[in-house]
């Protein structure tokens, strides 16, 4: 019940969210919204492990946390660079979640995750400028992310580590390329996914 009670609060925030991207004049409300996201997620999340929880949960947990404060932090056009790098953070933790996980070795998946981390960085290239290390860090370290959670063989984990690879490419072509509202609803809805998908994947009961 509790459960459904946050997943409706969510479903309304998400909403209303998506509808302020839109509203130039409104869109100082985003504060009240954006940041409330991952929160909630955490809550349905915390609601499920309460009497099962684990080191490879708290790890996970920590990296929820961390997608908190990086989704406030991207809120202020002068804490672009705290924002990554909480959410490098937050990569990093879900990185040592799917290590605990790792059920098999998918190297052969290497080859197309670096092209594709290579294609994306020779095209966003000439829009970096100063910013171009601190992407490339990303870069390698959501890209680190996704290989790992191949290696869960946990379809929700993989799914999420794709919407989130898929989010953050798009931002970043948003952010550096060229901004559109609908690009911005686009990239907080795989985004969401990306966080549900993972959290559904680390629940106990759904983890194998």
């Amino acid at each position: 019940m509790k459960n459904n009670i946050l997943v409706g609060v969510l479903a309304l925030l998400f909403l209303a969210d998506l509808i302020l991207i839109t509203q130039e004049n409104l869109h100082s409300l985003r504060f009240f919204t954006k940041p409330l996201l991952v929160p909630l997620i955490t809550a349905t999340y915390l609601l499920d492990i309460r009497k099962k929880a684990t080191p490879i949960n708290r790890y996970f947990l920590a990296g929820l946390i961390f997608s908190f404060l990086g989704d406030t932090f991207l809120l202020f056009k002068w804490a672009f660079l705290p924002g990554l790098g909480c959410f490098l953070l937050a990569h990093i933790w879900y990185i040592l979640s799917f290590v605990k996980l790792r059920k098999a070795k998918m190297i052969g998946s290497l080859p197309f995750i670096l092209a594709y981390l290579g294609c994306l960085l020779f095209f966003l290239h000439p829009y970096l400028k100063e910013m171009e290390i601190p992407v490339i860090v990303y870069g390698v370290t959501i890209s680190t992310m996704a290989y790992f959670s191949l290696c869960t063989k946990n379809k929700w984990l993989i799914s999420g580590a794709i919407l989130f690879v898929i989010s953050d490419s798009l931002l970043s072509f948003n952010l550096f390329v060229n901004y559109t509202p609908i690009m911005e609803q686009v990239v907080m809805t795989t985004y969401l996914l990306a966080q549900i998908s993972l959290v559904y994947g680390m629940t106990p009961s759904k983890r194998f």
